[in-house]
């Protein structure tokens, strides 16, 4: 294998190259290395979970040579190595595949997406000397401003004294005001807060079990579950919800009915419904359309979303949809294979 230096260059988010040219770029936008970009300088690179791949894809659903990316007449070519998962482009799996610009390919549960950046001479023109008068500019408006601001004070501190008597009169009120409105707890029920924070969990869901890290003397296990819990909500985060759910289950099983661990994972399981909700109403609305390809493309998302867990009803839905369309479209049964 090519020394990965010299294949790849990885670099933190899309900034353009410095040199002109046309570059090969694969973006990865899920997963752990989210945000880096894998700039492709060999005609073969390979990608999977081992080190020694030229990108290394942090993933346990991904093989340990996944697939390559082969340099075939100025375009790359994406080809599946025979792994257990295989690869998607374009919500569609495939053993073989030519990558054009925007291509989105799915290995495990991360995405990459694949460009083709070109840059230009005109692309790399020096900061024009314009530029520097205008931070000049800038310079000199903010302390005209803070000149301003300062002669504001001097006349707010020379005003009326009896402006200053009318704010004590107005302050004086106000706490009146304060001190005689009844509390807000009537009859021991307390008044709930507008608007949550997190979520659309009922406050009293939340408080399944109040934590307390006194309560826990062991400092391994306080510190495992702090783990959990952090990696549960970075996850959340990227999308991944049901890795989320996985870390929110683990901290349950640490520290059972804790009542942080039970909130998380239930907003993380509603936020899991509601992406899904929103592929199946693509889907219907395809179907409506006549679009039946584009909505076996739908379902299929969901199915390659959800296959860590089959037997969940809108896995099992979805499966039962693309039979109905390729019933529809006479193909034959099992033409379409979600991965």
């Amino acid at each position: 294998m090519v020394d990965k230096a010299s294949a790849v260059k990885i670099v933190k988010g899309i900034k353009t190259p410095k040199e002109p040219g046309v570059y090969h770029r694969l973006l990865c936008m899920t997963g752990r290395n989210k945000g880096m970009s894998y700039y492709i300088k060999s005609r073969r690179i390979v990608m999977g979970r081992s080190e020694t791949a030229d990108v290394q894809i942090l993933d346990g659903k991904s093989s340990r040579e996944h697939a390559e990316l082969t340099l075939v007449g100025g375009k790359y070519v994406l080809t599946d190595l025979g792994s257990q998962n295989g690869v998607i482009v374009n919500d569609l799996k495939v053993s073989q595949h030519t990558l054009t610009d925007n291509d989105k390919i799915i290995i495990g549960q991360t995405v990459y997406k694949y460009n083709r950046v070109e840059v230009s001479e005109t692309e790399l023109i020096p900061v024009d000397e314009d530029d520097e008068y205008e931070d000049e500019d800038e310079d000199e408006s903010e302390e005209l401003e803070s000149d301003k601001k300062e002669k504001k004070s001097k006349k707010n501190k020379n005003k009326d004294p009896k402006k200053k008597n009318n704010m004590m009169i107005i302050l004086i009120v106000v706490l009146a005001a304060v001190f005689l409105i009844p509390s807000e707890e009537e009859g021991g029920k307390k008044k709930t807060r507008k608007g949550k924070t997190v979520g659309d969990i009922a406050p009293d869901q939340i408080n399944i079990a109040e934590y307390n890290e006194e309560e826990i003397s062991d400092p391994d296990v306080r510190k495992k579950l702090e783990a959990y819990l952090h990696r549960g909500q970075r996850e959340y985060r990227e999308g991944n919800f049901y890795r989320a759910i996985e870390q929110f289950e683990l901290a349950l099983i640490l520290v059972p009915n804790h009542g942080y661990a039970t909130f998380y994972r239930q907003r993380a399981e509603e936020s899991l419904n509601k992406f899904v909700d929103k592929i199946v109403a693509k889907a219907e609305n395809d179907i409506a359309a006549l679009r039946y390809r584009s909505a076996v493309i739908q379902y299929c998302s969901v199915i390659t979303f959800l296959q860590d867990n089959p037997k969940h009803p809108k896995y099992v839905e979805a499966e039962k949809k693309i039979a109905e369309l390729e019933v529809k479209m006479g193909v034959d049964e099992g033409e379409f294979k979600c991965f």
